[in-house]
């Protein structure tokens, strides 16, 4: 039987995250210019160290979604973000076409702001975690670690027993409802008790003073990024003035539109357009509409942002006023203007690919949606395994037949598998949001008993074993026409771990993980294939320890294994 396992819910809410609004220095145009010879070229970024693609001639991360798992730490982080760091300056001198003594004065600002936003985001920080661990203490005061454990080793005697009385064992859906049940009595007395010994009201205390805190640093924040913008613009030629609006939708783009926590809202179309490997001449066929789709996204992107950092104070106070109904209210208006940008990717998509011929159109689509749904559209095990095995020598036509059309009948299957897996995580994801936003107000306002609870379900790992117990049958089928040494040239493992999150950073797909993992996996992705897997995983997790720890993980490997940074950038850096 399966043992109950127990997680520590998330702290901030997952939906109504911190994504600041980028400064903006000028009123908008009343007729934005959009055509080619008015915004800067959206030609190859730099790279970011240590964080996501930049996405090729137009630039932007590509989608893939950040590991769930770590949503709230993600975005405690997000907050002390710097808006410009110093390596966006070749990004910075390609968008808006700097001669090199503009691009010393541009590096010079940027520079300053660094030290400038580093010393006070330093500062806020260190007061914000200082509350977290003071909340934290007031938790878990007392005895209330023993009780905790103590639930855990008797909800497991008592499922056994059930179990033993009634002669069957419990479904996983009845020994979770069980479970919650139980769970949810405690929290109740546990409740009660912090409310009677003034504990739940010292909790309220230290959200008040957290929410102000917050307020203050992202007014400070805000105010720090308009000057680094305002600076950057003063330094522009008469003939590059025009490009600023676009460069404006650039760094947007570049900066806040990964910071998204549906699948498909992290997507940037320009970017997937290298992934598809796009000629010039069919880029330009759907210039038009790349166009529309800037301003679109652009749009989308600001209504989040904004309504996400004016009302993260509201959030707060409702998480200490108790306010669930006023928070359920913020919570679905965030997730709403989370579904607007991802339909607006969505929505373009489509669009785009009908312009295309249709091989490009199905290498575009393809890119999108492996952007967006990375775990349900990246190639499969078995579907490296056919492109394997049609590559090796030797084999007879009778055989590279059997195997093409053993090929075009696993992805008929698959086609039709995936597009409901994704339909799945579209309609659950916002709900689960919604979800997480209610438990952290549970649990930042006093109800300890909702600290901790079973793992929710994946929504899609049930569909996902279905995929891979069919892919496995087809890769079976594949090993009958190979010989040994041709099958151990295939890819190892099976169908029924692809796309599942399971990994110690939220999944086991690079795509997935938050960003300052990707680095330290793909140094470890020998195969190159995206995923972490078999032989893979060790090496990743020996990366992670300290040269001097004896083989032990702890201390500062973790952290050091998340990319490189460089020696002049300071750790609370990045988009």
């Amino acid at each position: 039987m399966n043992k109950i396992q127990f997680v520590v819910a998330p702290i901030l809410f997952s939906c109504i995250a911190s994504a600041q609004t980028p400064p903006t220095t000028s009123p908008p145009s009343s007729a934005p210019a959009t055509g080619a010879e008015a915004r800067p070229d959206r030609q190859q970024g730099q790279g970011r160290e240590g964080g996501g693609r930049q996405g090729g001639r137009w630039g932007g991360a590509m989608g893939g979604g950040i590991g769930r798992s770590l949503g709230a730490v993600t975005e405690m982080r997000e907050q002390f973000q710097a808006f410009i760091v110093k390596r966006d300056v070749p990004m910075i001198k390609q968008q808006l076409k700097l001669d090199d003594t503009q691009t010393t004065v541009v590096e010079t600002f940027i520079t300053d702001y660094e030290e400038v936003f580093t010393e006070a985001s330093d500062k806020a920080s260190a007061s914000q975690q200082d509350l977290m661990r003071s909340m934290f203490q007031s938790f878990m005061g007392g005895n209330m670690r023993e009780r905790y454990q103590s639930f855990g080793e008797n909800m497991q005697k008592e499922i056994e027993q059930i179990e033993k009385e009634t002669g069957t064992e419990m479904s996983p859906e009845a020994r979770s409802q069980f479970f919650r049940e139980q769970m949810d009595k405690m929290g109740q007395q546990m409740a009660a008790e912090r409310e009677a010994s003034g504990e739940a009201e010292q909790t309220r205390k230290i959200v008040g003073e957290m929410n102000e805190l917050s307020e203050t640093w992202r007014k400070q924040k805000a105010g720090l990024d308009r000057q680094i913008m305002d600076e950057i613009k003063t330094t522009l030629k008469p003939d590059q003035v025009g490009m600023w609006e676009s460069f404006e939708r650039f760094m947007r783009r570049e900066k806040l539109l990964g910071r998204g926590r549906l699948s498909g809202e992290n997507v940037n179309l320009f970017a997937v357009l290298d992934e598809a490997g796009l000629s010039k001449e069919q880029i330009a066929a759907a210039a038009t509409m790349f166009d529309e789709y800037e301003l679109r996204l652009d749009e989308a992107l600001k209504k989040r942002s904004e309504f996400l950092a004016q009302n993260e104070g509201k959030v707060m106070t409702a998480i200490q006023n108790s306010d669930a109904k006023n928070l359920e209210e913020l919570a679905s208006k965030g997730i709403d203007l989370r579904n607007s940008v991802r339909n607006v990717n969505e929505q373009y998509r489509v669009a785009i690919a009908g312009l295309l011929p249709s091989q490009e159109a199905a290498r575009f689509t393809q890119a999108a949606l492996a952007s967006g749904f990375a775990r349900v559209y990246r190639p499969t095990r078995a579907q490296r395994a056919f492109e394997k095995a049609l590559s090796l020598e030797g084999l007879s036509p009778e055989t590279l037949t059997a195997i093409n059309e053993m090929q075009i009948a696993m992805m008929a299957e698959l086609i039709g598998m995936n597009e409901k897996i994704a339909q799945t995580i579209r309609k659950a994801e916002p709900m689960q949001l919604k979800e997480q936003a209610v438990r952290a107000a549970g649990l930042l306002n006093g109800g300890a008993g909702r600290m901790f609870g079973r793992n929710d379900p994946d929504v899609a790992d049930d569909l996902l074993s279905k995929r891979g117990d069919m892919t496995d049958k087809y890769v079976e089928r594949l090993k009958a026409l190979l010989t040994v040494e041709q099958i151990a040239m295939l890819p190892q493992g099976t169908g029924r771990d692809d796309g599942r999150n399971q990994g110690p950073f939220g999944s086991w797909t690079i795509a997935n993980m938050p960003e300052e993992n990707r680095a330290m996996a793909k140094s470890a992705d020998k195969d190159g294939n995206g995923i972490i897997e078999g032989d893979e995983r060790g090496e990743m997790f020996r990366s992670m320890r300290p040269a001097d720890d004896g083989g032990q993980r702890g201390g500062q490997g973790a952290s050091q294994g998340g990319g490189n940074r460089s020696a002049t950038a300071p750790a609370s850096t990045g988009g």
